[in-house]
């Protein structure tokens, strides 16, 4: 492909992308998603990159820039040009071979795949993942598993089949079977298991979702409102301060049972209510409890504390915190755990700084014996006369060479 070519092919990726992020969801928006990685699949293909995630992730990195200019587009292009001389200098290795070394190092299956030749169906991950990952398949068998879908093109087969509820008697799966595709049971029973073992409005956790949150402690909460949904939400404010401030937070349904049972007797009050209400399958929701209304006062949590955490949202690589006061709690310690906690932490504070000081003290006895007194006289001057101490601020210093 012609440079000026390239960068127009650049450019309108990066427009078609831009607007893409800024629409909702729905059929129209699946259709420019599929333009949007054709236009990936063209540009890493004219470089003779395969389209794999780290070499997508180039041209991910490329559009969360605000603005696009000459500079940028010259930028991208020698970073496709140098990952393309990278890659297609590299050692060849026969499918086998990039097989067994994924799965020595664990590689993503979303890189492993492309760069054989297969799309990164979910079959063909299951057949990566599961199965040669976690269930040590032999990596042969993986590949004669994956080249015998896409001489029969089944990839399409395999996704409808995977939808439907009486799967073995549906036509497909004869003709999935006629062309010996081994592990269609395994892979929808795997589907299965999944879909059950997955709790119900259940949110995903930080580490699920990709990201590190930054977690601090509250306490002194005054609950003015609970409101039940799909999801449970506290509405109040906390002390900030001399001032109290607003805040929202998620929790599970278990973590606020947790919560009223630390707010004396009006929380007792508070969680026999909630159960009577949600007791009635005719109650309409979202289910309100305005608790200063119900209760003549707000719900005063003063004797726990809370860790909580702000959700953040993916802007192209990067993760970032919603600016709204909504958190939620990842865990809730009663005042006799937050008191028991923050002394281990000053504990090993203190520790540290007495080891920090032994670690020096060595340093002090060398320096006392370069200039010629004696090692019996250096060690007292240096308080290292005992032997075990004397080690101890020999490793000490060792660890900061």
């Amino acid at each position: 492909m012609h440079m000026d070519q390239l960068k127009l092919k650049l450019q309108q990726y990066y427009q078609q992308y831009q607007k893409l992020e800024k629409q909702p969801s729905g059929k129209a928006v699946e259709k420019e998603e599929d333009s949007v990685q054709e236009l990936e699949n063209d540009i890493l293909t004219q470089f003779g990159l395969p389209v794999s995630k780290r070499f997508v992730q180039i041209l991910h990195d490329f559009v969360n820039h605000s603005v696009v200019n000459e500079q940028l587009l010259d930028y991208v292009s020698k970073k496709l040009r140098m990952a393309a001389r990278k890659y297609l200098l590299s050692p060849v290795m026969s499918d086998i071979e990039l097989l067994t070394q994924a799965r020595d190092q664990k590689r993503s299956p979303y890189d492993v795949l492309p760069e054989l030749g297969y799309p990164a169906h979910e079959y063909a991950i299951f057949l990566v993942g599961e199965l040669m990952y976690r269930r040590n398949m032999a990596p042969q068998d993986i590949l004669d598993e994956l080249k015998n879908v896409q001489k029969h093109k089944s990839w399409g087969d395999l996704s409808v089949l995977s939808k439907v509820h009486n799967y073995s008697s549906h036509e497909l799966y004869a003709k999935l079977k006629k062309q010996q595709v081994r592990f269609v049971d395994d892979f929808i029973q795997q589907l299965r298991r999944q879909e059950v073992a997955k709790p119900q409005n259940k949110r995903l956790t930080p580490a699920e979702e990709g990201y590190k949150p930054n977690y601090k402690t509250i306490s002194k909460i005054q609950v003015e409102d609970i409101v039940f949904d799909d999801n449970t939400t506290l509405f109040g404010r906390v002390r900030n301060g001399r001032s109290y401030s607003r805040i929202t937070i998620g929790l599970e349904f278990s973590e606020l049972n947790q919560l009223l049972m630390n707010g004396g007797e009006l929380g007792v009050e508070i969680s026999n209510a909630i159960k009577k209400r949600l007791a009635n399958r005719t109650a309409e929701k979202p289910l309100v409890i305005d608790i200063k209304a119900e209760f003549g006062e707000a719900l005063k949590l003063d004797n726990c504390y809370l860790e909580v955490y702000k959700p953040q949202h993916r802007e192209g690589d990067k993760w970032l915190e919603d600016k709204d006061a909504f958190y939620f709690v990842d865990k809730i310690l009663s005042k006799k755990e937050f008191e028991k906690r923050a002394k281990e932490e000053e504990v090993k504070v203190k520790i540290q700084e007495c080891l920090e000081l032994i670690g020096g003290s060595y340093v002090y006895y060398q320096r006392l014996r370069r200039l010629g007194i004696t090692e019996e006289e250096a060690k007292l001057r240096a308080g290292l006369q005992d032997e075990l101490l004397f080690k101890l601020s020999f490793y000490l210093s060792k660890l900061k060479e």
